[in-house]
């Protein structure tokens, strides 16, 4: 029983972490494994700027066994984004055919197998995590002997795994001579290549893969010469004075979550004396660009943001540097801003903010000092057609940025920090307000309707059921506008133009009820009352509100017509056909219930005329 519980327990623990490792569980390479192989840098963004040569030779050994024609043994060590080429001839140009393949791309979530550069992906997988800032992970390629019309088979997997990530059966392939490695902007990655097949360590004959020498322009090997043996982050200097420009190409507010959304153009222009030289020796080149990661550059962030990352580009802009040491940056970038206001009198929609942005220096370390550059500064002219706005619903009415040292920020807002912290920041205040044309088209016209028929509606017949369908009718709509109108209004204020929709709203509840009601039993018993009829009846009364004039005939010369003498006791009396005949049929005519309603009317018409009129005129 002992040794079947010792299986059992085996089971459990062994066979589980083998079937992983089959299943192609992440392989980490050590101190001695990596000690064995060769390494490559990647500082310089998407850009294969390094080639190696393939020994054939060499690979024929490499390979683990005869069916493969190319057995590569790598390791990356990267956040995302490590891209590795293979081709057959070095620096090849878009249109060339390769084999691409993006590890950890899209932000280390998946992986893909492209046929030409940045384009005609062939092989994809969701590779979520497979690359690690602080590991080696492991990888390895294998490209089959087939040809046409076999194909040949490309593999790409991770070390020591069963199965590839991805294969690509090519009918038309290209010979495999040259490798290369990339990683993207502002990524650094590092590689390590010709290494041993996992599990031959130390017998196997490595590959020997040589470095193609590119033949540089003047301008490349003036780079070279300038970059060779220097740190691309280290700054020029302990505190470097930096020219900063911040022009708002375009702004847009967020009532409902209470942000402010700019696209801004920013220019930084510093000086950097390490990387001057001398145009004489250099074929009189007098400026260069570099990619953003092979030389320092300020980099910002907005304190005031609702994220905590730097300040990304939208693009792959590049450093401009002259001969005298002089760099200029210049990129565009779209930051989000909290701009909430406390003030209850924001006349939305046509409502006005002021609104700051506060940008400061990224790196605490690093001590920088801000100067603000003028609009008239002629490299800021050479960018106008650059920086055009773009018109949307938002006007900028003033807007103003100031420079506040750091001691100034420190007394303003002090915190544990300050010590660290020691740069400039760029306080940018900015007053805006929305354009009200299509808002006041799309929520005044439905409003100024539906004012002017509930008033009309007053002067129509009384105690219909039509005005009461009517009355139902424009509550619905008011409602269901109501349900859609708060996803475009502040949180955090009410607007003017809500209390105007509700106003309406009670009021045509108001009416719906008081017509309903004269309908009812219970209005025409209110209206035999005695205090009604003589209000009724009451000439004042009707003389407020226009009503008709009571006719009653009182003739007392012929009172006691229709009647016998006295002195007849035996005779009965007989009616007359004199003025009694003529007040019963004046009075039926009169109908109490019909004039309590057209006097209900006619003093809804005139409060709610004199209610919409102050409260549109308040609006506005």
């Amino acid at each position: 029983m002992k040794w079947l519980k010792s299986c059992f327990v085996y089971l459990l623990v062994i066979f589980p972490s083998k079937a992983a490792a089959l299943n192609g569980s992440t392989f980490v390479y050590t101190y001695a494994m990596a000690m064995q192989c060769k390494e490559h840098f990647c500082q310089e963004g998407y850009s294969y700027s390094q080639f190696y040569e393939v020994d054939s030779e060499d690979t024929k050994h490499s390979t683990s066994t005869t069916d493969y024609l190319l057995e590569m043994h790598i390791a990356i060590q990267a956040v995302n984004n490590g891209h590795i080429l293979l081709s057959s001839k070095p620096y090849p140009t878009i249109n060339d055919s390769v084999y691409e393949i993006v590890v950890g791309g899209g932000s280390n979530r998946f992986t893909e197998l492209r046929r030409n550069l940045k384009r005609n992906a062939k092989a994809s997988k969701a590779t979520s995590g497979i690359l690690s800032a602080i590991e080696l992970r492991g990888f390895v390629i294998r490209v089959s002997r087939g040809s046409y019309p076999v194909g040949r088979l490309i593999e790409f997997g991770e070390e020591g795994a069963t199965l590839p990530i991805l294969s690509y059966l090519d009918m038309n392939p290209i010979d495999i001579r040259y490798f290369s490695f990339a990683a993207w902007a502002g990524v650094d990655a590092k590689f390590l290549y010709d290494c041993p097949a996992v599990g031959d360590m130390t017998n196997q004959t490595l590959p020997h893969s040589k470095a193609v020498e590119r033949k540089l322009s003047n301008s490349d090997r003036l780079k070279k010469e300038m970059l060779q043996d220097r740190p691309p982050h280290m700054a020029p200097g302990p505190s470097v004075p930096v020219n900063l420009s911040v022009l708002i190409s375009g702004i847009t507010y967020d009532a409902l979550e209470a942000k402010l959304i700019t696209r801004m153009t920013i220019l930084t222009i510093w000086k950097d004396e390490t990387l001057s030289w001398n145009p004489d020796k250099f074929n009189n080149i007098t400026s260069v660009t570099y990619r953003q990661g092979q030389v320092w550059r300020p980099i910002f962030h907005i304190f005031n943001s609702d994220s905590l990352d730097a300040l990304q580009t939208t693009g792959h802009e590049e450093v401009n540097m002259l001969y005298s040491g002089e760099a200029s940056f210049h990129f565009k970038a779209t930051v989000d801003t909290w701009c909430y206001t406390e003030s209850s009198d924001i006349n939305w929609p046509r409502d006005k903010y002021n609104c700051t942005i506060v940008v400061q220096p990224w790196e605490a370390h690093e001590k920088i000092t801000l100067s603000a550059i003028t609009k008239a500064t002629p490299i800021i002219k050479s960018f106008s057609d650059y920086d055009e706005w773009a018109e949307n619903e938002w006007q900028i009415l003033s807007w103003s940025q100031t420079v506040v040292a750091s001691d100034v920020w420190d007394l303003l807002y002090p915190t544990q920090n300050n010590a660290t912290h020691r740069s400039d920041r760029l306080v940018i205040q900015v007053e805006i307000q929305r354009h009200a044309t299509t808002y006041n088209i799309v929520f005044y016209t439905p409003l100024i309707v539906l004012m002017v028929f509930v008033l009309m509606s007053f002067w129509s017949e009384q105690l219909k059921m039509s005005r009461v369908w009517f009355y139902a009718g424009a509550s619905i709509v008011i409602c269901t506008g109501l349900c859609y109108i708060d996803y475009v209004m502040p949180c955090h204020i009410v607007p003017s133009i809500l209390t105007l929709y509700i106003t309406v709203l009670d009021a045509i509840l108001g009416a719906l009820v008081l017509q309903v009601f004269l309908m009812t039993p219970i209005a025409e018993k209110l209206c035999k009352t005695m205090v009604m009829q003589n209000i009724l009846s009451s000439k004042y009364f009707r003389s407020l509100y226009c009503l008709p004039v009571l006719m009653v005939c009182r003739n007392y010369n012929s009172i006691n017509e229709g009647f016998l003498s006295q002195e007849d006791d035996s005779a009965m009396p007989t009616p007359g056909n004199g003025n009694i005949e003529e007040m019963q049929e004046v009075n039926n005519k009169f109908c109490e219930k019909e004039e309590l309603a057209e006097a209900v009317d006619k003093t809804l018409f005139a409060v709610y005329s004199i209610l919409f009129a102050v409260l549109l005129a308040l609006h506005y």
